[in-house]
């Protein structure tokens, strides 16, 4: 098969999620098929990055636009889109320049079908298709949206988060009908969206890992134990989930295993993150290799009594 691969930002390196998770998929793919991936990226113009994910999946096609940088001029952005009524989190990623090369490859008449990679890329997509077009959906973002609008405690913010998740809602519900096939990474994310899309055909790709790369090791007890999260510790989400766990769930371990340890690793930890740490809780933000930091501790799982 020949496939069309459309990712919004670089996916080089590989230190999210999301990109992990695309990444992985992308080189197994191209084993067996031919990939056409469009990598598109703001920022300045980053000719390293360019040979690079060429040189790691031949057939990349890298685009270079412009978009705002500064905090001043993505705040002007976001109110000149405003009364778009795609939410910012997607309309900031639609561009001309990505549309006519989407566009492009689309009626070429070579091209088996097409990924819509998050829904961040889909305003660049036409609609109808020519071929078909599958949208992969790492995340419920009606969910995260909500989420963060009722956990927000700066009122500009929350403001701003509320008037994007309804936003979101419209969209990703149409977005769900509108692409001919759906991928979800869980069952608890397809049955989320069948509620938005009731009639949206939904694929689950779970999450996995690696396994020329990792190997199972036997289980061990920590002495003292240790729980470690891993992850990007400056995306609203995790923060999230970290504080809800310390304050949440942290306690209820601490009041079986006293001398546990849990320990949070991952970039960038936002200022929430760091007033976490205790005793009992260290925020580690500047370890070279979460996968070294990892190979080097002694992990267990407890058993937890909520």
């Amino acid at each position: 098969m020949k496939i069309l691969w459309v990712k919004a930002g670089k996916i080089l390196p590989v230190d999210t999620g999301g990109k992990i998770r695309s990444f992985n998929i992308l080189r197994h793919l191209a084993r067996e098929h031919e990939i056409v991936f469009l990598s598109y990226y703001g920022g300045p113009q980053d000719p390293a990055y360019e040979a690079a994910i060429s040189q790691h999946l031949p057939g990349t096609q890298p685009i270079h636009i412009a978009a705002p940088e500064s905090g001043l001029a993505q705040s002007l952005d976001y109110l000149l889109r405003l009364p778009s009524s795609a939410p910012y989190a997607v309309n900031k990623f639609s561009h001309r320049k990505v549309r006519e090369v989407v566009a492009k490859w689309l009626t070429a008449g070579n091209l088996d079908v097409a990924v819509c990679d998050f829904l961040s890329a889909s305003l660049n997509f036409p609609h109808p298709s020519s071929i078909p077009v599958v949208l992969f959906q790492h995340n419920v973002e009606t969910m995260l949206w909500r989420r963060m609008a009722d956990t927000e405690k700066n009122l500009w913010r929350k403001l701003s988060y509320a008037i994007e998740a309804r936003k979101m809602a419209g969209y990703e519900s149409r977005s769900l009908q509108r692409f001919q096939h759906i991928i979800a990474v869980s069952e608890n994310d397809r049955d989320t969206m069948l509620t938005l899309s009731p009639r949206g055909p939904i694929t689950v790709v779970p999450t996995g890992v690696d396994t020329e790369q990792y190997k199972a090791v036997p289980s061990a007890l920590g002495n003292p134990p240790l729980v470690v999260f891993t992850g990007s510790m400056d995306w609203e989400p995790n923060i999230d989930a970290m504080e809800y766990f310390c304050s949440e769930i942290w306690p209820v371990v601490l009041a079986d295993f006293p001398d546990a340890r849990f320990q949070i690793v991952g970039r960038n930890p936002n200022a929430r993150v760091r007033r976490l740490a205790s005793a009992s809780v260290e925020v580690t933000g500047t370890v070279a290799s979460v996968v070294d930091y990892l190979r080097a501790a002694t992990v267990v799982i407890v058993p937890l009594r909520i």
